[in-house]
């Protein structure tokens, strides 16, 4: 067993910062509640809405990524490969830099400081060269397939759907809103895919 996790919004969750910033520049008012999708529609829906959800994705996944929060049930999952010697890798499509970032900030080494401070590489033994952030979703694919992962776990149904994703790999997706698959497994928690992974639940 050999299992890949995607990075962003399956082990970083940005909900919160989203919209931490958005009521900070205004975008959306402070009443405003939701999850990173109903504030991207919500600021798309303003004039230049799409130049301001570009900009502000810059400023989450690079500026403001310390913020970021560990998801939940990410934790006990990586516990529990360490405990019985599965290893882990993550593989994340990311460039290097941001569309739009006055700041330049480059996100992979805002990335990698992140999993550090948030205890990857020592408290849930993952090495450093087990985590690779590629240019492209077809690299993502690509990586995934060199690694002969016999599990990779993201949130966007699309990976899964690539031509070049390589056939043998268990796909689980992680839907927290509850959304479900006719192809692929789907799962609301870490704690489901975690019981599924090790324990046969479903």
């Amino acid at each position: 067993m050999r299992i890949g996790i995607d990075f962003d919004n399956t082990i970083a969750g940005y909900d919160h910062l989203f919209l931490t910033i958005a009521r900070e520049r205004g975008l959306v008012p402070e009443s405003f509640a939701g999850s990173k999708k109903s504030i991207r529609d919500a600021i798309r829906a303003r004039p230049k809405g799409e130049l301001a959800w570009t900009e502000l994705q810059g400023m989450v996944y690079g500026a403001r990524m310390a913020e970021a929060e560990i998801i939940a049930g990410v934790a006990p999952f990586l516990s529990e490969c360490r405990c019985r010697g599965v290893p882990v890798h993550i593989v994340s499509h990311k460039t290097r830099f941001a569309a739009r970032d006055t700041l330049n900030i480059n996100l992979h080494d805002a990335s990698t400081a992140w999993l550090e401070a948030h205890g990857f590489f020592d408290r849930f033994g993952i090495a450093r060269n087990m985590v690779f952030f590629e240019p492209t979703r077809e690299d993502k694919c690509r990586r995934i397939g060199a690694l002969q992962l016999s599990h990779f776990i993201d949130d966007l149904e699309e990976v899964f759907h690539e031509p070049s994703f390589p056939g043998g790999v268990a796909r689980y997706l992680l839907n927290a809103e509850g959304g479900t698959s006719s192809q692929f497994k789907t799962f609301a928690t870490w704690r489901d895919i975690q019981d599924d992974i090790f324990f046969g639940a479903r």
